[in-house]
């Protein structure tokens, strides 16, 4: 071009500039020109001095606008616009970016109720196993894609978070990365929070931890999500827990505060409101305004839908609406130690008890730590023999190096003792903690001490002696079950056993590969791994549901694996804290679970410890046919605000130093465990507001809306398969008609947009193998994209 062409507003190019550069200013410079103009990408103010052999480089934009573009770019550029906008045409647009098949009361909540508030403040508290990571994922999706949230928090127990971190990334591609103490240790100087944008954490640990707390909230959020939300609740308002002042500090540093929750009262509608005053002080400040909303059944913020309300869509060519869960049958399968077995526990039980009275006098942490451990070895005979042995020898193996070096046991004894929150902490951290206490002793009396490993070394050949003769009661039962109900037969039958103590588990693994059945194990020393690594987590899930009879686990199974092919499950042995057993049996009743669950439990009626569990049981099985005739477990799902998590090992631990006996505490079952105390939680504002019936008719009218406003496969295949060469991306068909496109590489031009667009659309991944368009192409090929 010529300077002379040089005049205000044109728009020039050229290899001068890093962008195109509208003219502001042109002063004369002789032969030469001042140029002065506005970088249109960055807004940049240019100012050069060029001759006229540079401005005869730079192109301009003509004074009227030409029509001789490329007409396929325009098309593209119209269609992305079009694109970018589809969520304001179709009401359920996340659906379309995520690998789920939502249901009725999925849809109900998330379109119907969190989308409809421009702050959204909820409590969702509807039955276990409804689905609320899905529900939860669904609004973080639809939040994203308007560009609402950028940053967002999860808080769950800690033995939940991998699961959040699994469901989110395989269903919705949403990667959370979880912030414990070793990421905060390794960010030492940096504040974690404030620089990573998703991440879930655990509630007992940074409720806790002062620094964790502090540096915590110095952050802010877009949206805050906390599962198992009723851990927050406080007693009242001079009481507050950690987790509750924790909960109320979230609730003003996030503008979108979900609460997700099972079980958010406990019958007691002022405790009730202290809960829901983490949302909003005000709507519920008093209990008047919550009977108020119980008349009209109706509240904001809260949303409650029981089991009986979660129902599928209708079936197409029936119009047949099924129901979510199947029923369960749990069962108490109970049996006797004989004499050898018994002489042992009897003994065992003489050792325990001496143990634990020494304890009950020393109010110290040693004290504490102490009842603990001899409580843990109970439990480990009502686990297996095997298992209560190779504790007694760790047990030895450690006095004895007390023995030899007792300067260095007080030392280690400063600060040993046992946390708070023990039942919230991984299966790993938990064994960590027991293997420690196992070192725990009354007395580093020399001649106390030789004579405690007298008796441990008594006590272990016995048990060495029943373990050779293989006559254990309890795997005897076992084997007379399982032939019972044809696993030796089938091949493809499937079952699951969970046991406390990874102990046990070795040991009944090896038996059960004695007897020819195909097995596999999940236990928490295991890396949570994937489908295609060995000795992994999520392998093992994958083998038990493809090739092997029989998934042998502990409570590292009840965390982020889904087992709803198996039908069959055995506790072989009862968690002390009957929450647990909830959790357990979630893992197979749950949906996409297509036959009726049947659950054993094993319990020994010949033992102190039996006999409790057994008491329990049968009061539960009394409510159940109450309150519960068609068995759908919503009497488990309440059975820990009846019944303290820690409150029966505590009583337990009574028992043994000869504070309670067992007639008390099975009388205290019986006063605690009651169809009354049921019923009036169950008549309490939690299922007062509850919703036992799904209004299909709008769900399933806004669904076929949806369908025929959903943009299609084939107009997003299309779009990207013309637009792709054009960004340096050269998709080819794995065969003709497939619909799966190899990719390779994506260009590094590409990255800084991905960067640019990961808060709203996910992260760019640097290379892709294989892609599709279709979701239902996914569920043949579940490596695809």
């Amino acid at each position: 071009m010529q300077i002379d062409q040089l005049k205000p507003n044109v728009i020039v190019t050229g290899s001068i500039f890093s962008e195109p550069v509208q003219v502001l200013i042109i002063i004369p410079m002789g032969a030469s020109v001042k140029l002065i103009g506005q970088g249109l990408n960055t807004n940049q103010v240019h100012q050069l001095i060029l001759n006229p052999s540079q401005v005869a480089q730079l192109q301009a934009t003509p004074d009227k606008e030409p029509f001789d573009g490329d007409s396929l770019h325009f098309r593209l550029g119209v269609e992305a616009l079009r694109l970018g906008l589809a969520y304001e045409y179709d009401p359920f647009f996340a659906l379309a970016i995520a690998r789920v098949d939502p249901l009725p009361h999925q849809l109900e909540a998330v379109y119907n109720y969190f989308l409809k508030q421009p702050r959204i403040r909820f409590l969702l508290a509807d039955d276990p196993g409804a689905g609320k990571t899905i529900m939860a994922g669904l609004l973080l999706k639809e939040l994203k894609v308007r560009g609402l949230v950028k940053r967002t928090l999860i808080i769950t127990p800690a033995n939940l978070t991998f699961q959040w971190q699994r469901e989110l990334k395989e269903k919705f591609r949403e990667e959370f990365e979880v912030v414990r103490g070793d990421v905060l240790r390794a960010n030492y100087g940096s504040n974690p929070w404030k620089e990573k944008h998703q991440v879930v954490t655990s509630v007992s640990w940074v409720s806790r931890i002062e620094d964790a707390k502090d540096s915590l909230l110095r952050s802010n959020w877009d949206l805050v999500i906390v599962d198992e939300a009723h851990k927050m609740s406080a007693h009242s308002s001079d009481r507050k827990t950690l987790a509750y002042k924790l909960g109320e500090e979230l609730s003003k540093h996030t503008d979108h505060y979900l609460l997700m929750t099972a079980t958010p009262h406990k019958g007691d509608p002022k405790n009730f409101c202290l809960f829901l005053e983490l949302l909003d002080r005000d709507v519920y400040g008093d209990v008047k305004s919550l009977e108020e909303a119980m008349l009209r059944n109706s509240a904001p913020f809260y949303l409650r839908r029981t089991k009986e309300a979660l129902v599928t869509f209708p079936e197409p060519e029936t119009g047949i609406v099924k129901k979510l869960f199947t029923n369960r049958k749990v069962e108490t399968i109970d049996f006797q130690i004989d004499a050898d077995e018994f002489d042992f526990y009897d003994d065992l039980t003489t050792y325990v008890d001496d143990q634990s009275i020494k304890a009950s006098t020393d109010d110290s942490a040693r004290g504490r730590a102490l009842g603990f451990t001899m409580a843990m070895l109970q439990r480990r005979f009502a686990s297996s023999v095997y298992a209560v042995r190779r504790s007694l020898e760790r047990m030895r193996d450690k006095r004895q190096r007390i023995l030899e070096d007792p300067k260095a046991y007080r030392q280690e004894q400063i600060n040993k003792k046992i946390p708070e929150d023990f039942d919230e902490l991984t299966e790993e951290e938990q064994q960590k903690i027991l293997g420690d206490l196992e070192g725990v002793v009354a007395s580093i009396d020399p001649i106390a001490l030789k004579q405690e490993i007298l008796q441990l070394n008594k006590l272990i050949i016995q048990a060495k002696n029943l373990e050779e003769r293989e006559i254990e009661s309890k795997l005897v039962r076992l084997k007379e079950v399982i032939t019972q109900k044809g696993i030796f037969q089938d091949k493809n039958m499937r079952l699951l056993i969970f046991t406390e103590h990874k102990d046990t588990l070795d040991y009944l693994v090896g038996k059960l590969r004695d007897w020819k059945l195909s097995v596999t194990q999940i236990h928490g020393g295991m890396k949570i791994g994937d489908r295609d690594t060995p000795n992994t987590r999520i392998y093992s899930e994958r083998e038990f549901r493809e090739d092997c009879q029989v998934l042998v686990a502990t409570e590292a199974a009840g965390e982020g694996i889904n087992l709803q092919f198996c039908w069959f499950l055995i506790n072989y042995d009862i968690p002390w804290n009957p929450v647990r057993l909830e959790q357990r049996m979630g893992r197979i009743h749950r949906y996409g679970q297509d036959k009726d669950c049947l659950i054993f439990n094993f319990v020994s009626t010949n033992t102190r410890e039996g006999r409790v569990l057994w008491k329990l049981f049968e009061r539960i099985r009394a409510i159940e046919v109450d309150l519960d005739p068609e068995r759908t477990g919503k009497v488990f799902n309440v059975l820990g605000d009846i019944f303290p998590a820690n409150q029966l090992e505590r009583m337990i631990r009574d028992m043994y130093a000869h504070n309670l006996t067992e007639d008390v505490i099975k009388n205290r079952i019986v006063e605690q465990v009651d169809t009354d105390r049921f019923r009036r939680i169950s008549d309490s504002a939690l299922e007062g507001l509850a919703k036992r019936e799904l209004n299909l008719a709008p769900i399933v009218g806004k669904a076929a809306e949806a369908k025929e406003r959903r943009l299609v496969p084939e107009v997003i295949e299309d779009f990207f398969i013309q637009a792709a060469p054009i960004a340096g991306i050269h998709p080819k068909e794995n065969a003709k008609g497939q619909k799966v496109y190899r990719i390779g590489r994506v260009p590094r031009t590409l990255w800084a947009i991905g960067d640019r667009l990961e808060s709203r659309f996910g992260k760019l991944g640097h290379e892709y193998k294989k892609i599709t368009f279709d979701k239902n192409i996914l569920t043949n090929d579940a490596t695809l994209e």
